[in-house]
């Protein structure tokens, strides 16, 4: 006998423990080692979107090659082939932020727990992708007149110094992508949130961005130090410091001798990895940037609750406060008046009351006499078609008898 497997019904707990990274992340401050865990959680899950995102990228890349290709060989001429491969970089450039902003677009909803598709994010992140050109010719125009100024003074220092400083200025800048392509903002909007959210928490970001550099250094050295240790011996020289300068000249060389499937699969493996931190940068600052506005939002609407809560308990308090007077005022004067006098005196006081009665009293006489007027007026109308019906039928009724025919009295 077969036995079926029934699969367990999900609980509370189990729901619970699923949105587990979006309740952190929404509920207050979270630490730098658990936003790194999410966001290596968030980019095992959006990696197989983001790869089928990068194919469909590349596919289209070159499609729009071979066709820039296939013109300029049938107009054959050099003006032609300028004009033609001149869009195909712009091109390339701008699928590159969108390919930035979708790879964003599927983080954040891994985040949230929602799920997306590679077209989704695509076209999603077309719009958000001219947004962000805008938003960093901007900061482009405002760094470059800062070195502009800087130059002048012809101090290397100087310069150096600029340049930190630039960079530490615009720090607070670093979640103008999210904005753009989470919270659907314009270019300048998309600024202003960043930069406000950037203030408010500045040593939150400053420490973050150096430990994920930290990161990053350490696993670069890590590689290296791995990559050494497998290599032959007689290739170990060319990773010395003495044997770096030569590198670039030999690898070429060496890679001519690695037969086309090994390099073929080393690329492929390198692409994914490559991808695969990408990724994992991306999900840090996704991750810190929900986390900073989910924190903000929350510290909004508590503050907009504590004001509605002190309103609403100083309207209770005047209230308490003149009610007391209101209804001793009225005692008083109920106390030596005449009923007609108290009468009235109700109705001012209770105003309310008497409107709501009054009302009352009003709505239950009105249906009845909706109802006797439209009770007579079909009656009226009921006993005019009897009348007639009645007419017609005698009239119908003498119609149809026949006439009698009168015999002469005379004899024959």
């Amino acid at each position: 006998m077969i036995k079926k497997k029934i699969a367990a019904p999900h609980t509370d707990f189990d729901i619970m423990k699923k949105k587990e990274n979006i309740m952190e992340l929404k509920n207050g401050p979270v630490s730098t080692f658990k936003l790194f865990f999410y966001s290596l959680k968030a980019a095992n899950q959006a990696f197989g979107t983001v790869l089928a995102l990068a194919v469909m990228i590349v596919f289209f890349v070159a499609l729009l090659a071979g066709i820039c290709i296939g013109v300029s060989v049938l107009i054959n001429s050099p003006f032609g082939l300028k004009a033609i491969s001149l869009p195909l970089p712009i091109i390339n450039a701008f699928l590159q932020i969108v390919f930035m902003l979708a790879s964003i677009r599927i983080l954040g909803a891994r985040f949230e727990k929602a799920g997306i598709s590679a077209y989704e994010s695509f076209r999603d992140a077309v719009v958000p992708a001219v947004y962000f050109i805008i938003s960093s010719l901007i900061l482009s125009i405002i760094a470059a007149a800062v070195f502009f100024v800087l130059s002048l003074f012809n101090s290397s220092m100087l310069m150096a110094v600029g340049l930190l400083a630039v960079c530490l200025a615009m720090l607070p800048f670093c979640f103008t992508q999210q904005a753009l392509i989470l919270r659907a903002e314009g270019p300048i909007s998309a600024l202003r949130y960043s930069w406000e959210l950037g203030v408010r928490h500045y040593v939150r970001i400053l420490l973050t961005s150096i430990l994920l550099i930290l990161f990053f250094v350490f696993l670069i050295l890590a590689l290296f130090c791995i990559l050494k240790a497998l290599l032959p011996a007689q290739y170990a020289f060319y990773l010395s410091a003495q044997g770096m300068p030569m590198l670039a000249l030999v690898l070429p060389i060496l890679l001519m001798q690695v037969p086309k499937l090994y390099l073929l699969l080393g690329g492929f493996v390198l692409f994914i990895l490559w991808l695969y931190f990408v990724l994992f940068a991306q999900g840090v600052w996704t991750g810190l940037f929900l986390n900073l506005d989910y924190l903000d939002r929350n510290a909004e609407s508590r503050e907009l609750n504590a004001r509605a809560e002190a309103a609403a308990a100083a309207v209770n308090t005047l209230a308490s406060d003149v009610m007391p007077d209101v209804s001793v005022k009225q005692a008083s004067v109920r106390t030596d008046a005449d009923p007609d006098t108290a009468r009235h005196l109700d109705q001012v006081y209770r105003a309310q009351e008497h409107l709501a009665r009054a009302l009352e009293q009003e709505e239950d006489r009105m249906p009845t006499i909706l109802f006797d007027e439209d009770m007579a007026r079909q009656l009226a109308e009921s006993e005019e078609k009897m009348r007639q019906s009645k007419e017609a039928a005698d009239k119908r009724k003498d119609d149809e008898e026949p006439k009698s025919i009168q015999m002469s009295n005379k004899s024959l």
